[in-house]
C-alpha cells in the first residue's frame, strides 16, 4: 500500500472519530502548516493554513452534518494515486425524519507534501449541487 493511501485512510478514520467526539486537535498533525482547503463550486472561501481549515471544517460539520438525524459516507471508488496526489469519489447520504434522503456525490482531491496534506479540494457533482439546492428549498427550513 502506498504511504499516502495509509495516511489518507488514517485521516478519514480520525475525521469520523472527530465527528463523534468533537476533538478537532486530533486532525492537526495531518495538515501542513500552510495547507489549503477548498469546497470547489461553493461560495465558501478557500481556506489557507491548518488552523483556518480546521475552523472551517468544524463550522461546516456543525452547520450541516449535525443538523441531520444521520449521515452516512461511503466510498464510490478506491483511493487513486498519481505521485503525491490522491483522489477518491464518495457519496454522503443525510437523513432527516419526515424528509427524503439528501444524497450528495462528489470527489475529494488531496495533494501531499511528505506525510502531510498540502491541499484538499472537495467537489460535489453538478447533479448533486442541483439536488442539494432543490432539497434545501423544499426541506431546509426543518434543519
Amino acid at each position: 500500500m502506498k504511504k499516502i493511501v495509509k495516511i489518507f485512510e488514517d485521516f478519514a478514520r480520525d475525521f469520523e472519530a472527530t465527528l463523534r467526539d468533537d476533538d478537532w486537535s486530533r486532525l492537526e498533525d495531518y495538515f501542513a502548516e500552510d495547507a489549503t482547503y477548498q469546497n470547489v463550486g461553493s461560495p465558501d472561501p478557500k481556506c489557507k493554513g491548518r488552523k483556518a481549515i480546521l475552523d472551517y471544517l468544524k463550522a461546516d460539520v456543525s452547520n450541516t452534518d449535525r443538523r441531520f438525524d444521520n449521515r452516512t459516507l461511503i466510498a464510490l471508488s478506491p483511493p487513486v494515486t498519481d505521485g503525491d496526489r490522491l483522489t477518491r469519489r464518495w457519496r454522503m447520504t443525510y437523513t432527516l425524519k419526515g424528509a427524503p434522503d439528501l444524497v450528495v456525490d462528489g470527489e475529494a482531491r488531496y495533494l501531499f507534501e511528505g506525510d502531510l496534506i498540502k491541499a484538499l479540494e472537495e467537489e460535489p457533482t453538478a447533479s448533486s449541487k442541483r439536488n442539494l439546492e432543490s432539497w434545501m428549498s423544499q426541506h431546509g427550513s426543518r434543519l
